[in-house]
């Protein structure tokens, strides 16, 4: 039998918003587990300078601490990987709308964004995928990645829906939904690995559902899988560093 592969997945760092307590255990779990396949699904950066509608304080934010602190996690993220993959998210995507629609400085400023990141990415031997809904997809085997494309209270049976099997960062929650069909089709979100009192969503309630983790799992040679899920619970992270097999 030909052993499986071991992949991790991972999402919403946000840059300089990342928390600590989840990043440090995130950096124990691949000493670990050694996953070979490794997958950002998104948001690396947080660039609220550049949301829409930002806020005077988002604003005079440095945009160089988010950028050096992303680009520090893809680096430890991707080091010892031998199929690494980063799916673009939304708050990533925004240095790329920039470019697109800016003009004079601040569209000269993103096109020199994107060349650091492109040229990071590269550095890392990472493949990397835009925020889009139909190219922006992952396969690994019968397991689809995505970086996500819903929100609510419905968020996971959507994807479940489009993407059929997968799993999604961008609503920062863990949680998951199938839908009834001949195959079975599951969606998941993996939850984040960013601050959970970020200030642009204190006011809502759905970041009560927020949630620090990651997903992780085995790759069979036919395209299943075996997936599981931690968590930080009271501070602590729980993860096997071994899977027993039966049969």
């Amino acid at each position: 039998m030909v052993r499986p592969k071991r992949f991790v997945v991972v999402s919403d760092n946000h840059g300089d918003m990342v928390d600590e307590v989840s990043a440090n255990a995130l950096w124990q779990f691949l000493k670990d587990w050694k996953p070979e396949i490794r997958v950002h699904a998104g948001d690396a950066f947080d660039f609220r300078n550049l949301r829409k509608n930002n806020s005077e304080d988002e604003r005079q934010a440095s945009l160089e601490d988010d950028w050096m602190m992303g680009i520090d996690f893809l680096r430890k993220f991707f080091d010892g990987g031998k199929s690494n993959h980063f799916l673009r998210g939304n708050h990533d995507e925004r240095i790329y709308d920039y470019s697109r629609n800016a003009n004079g400085l601040m569209r000269d400023y993103a096109n020199d964004g994107i060349r650091r990141l492109e040229s990071v990415v590269k550095r890392c031997n990472a493949k990397m995928l835009p925020y889009d809904a139909r190219e922006g997809v992952l396969e690994l085997g019968k397991l689809r990645v995505i970086h996500g494309y819903h929100a609510g209270a419905g968020a996971c049976r959507s994807h479940a829906n489009i993407y059929s099997n997968c799993l999604f960062g961008h609503v920062h929650s863990i949680e998951s939904a199938s839908i009834a069909s001949r195959e079975p089709a599951e969606a998941r979100s993996i939850g984040c690995l960013c601050r959970l009192d970020m200030e642009y969503a204190r006011k809502h309630t759905g970041v009560l559902k927020w949630s620090n983790g990651w997903a992780y799992g085995l790759l069979f040679a036919d395209g299943t899988y075996q997936l599981f899920q931690t968590r930080k619970i009271e501070g602590r992270f729980y993860y096997a560093k071994e899977v027993a097999t039966f049969g």
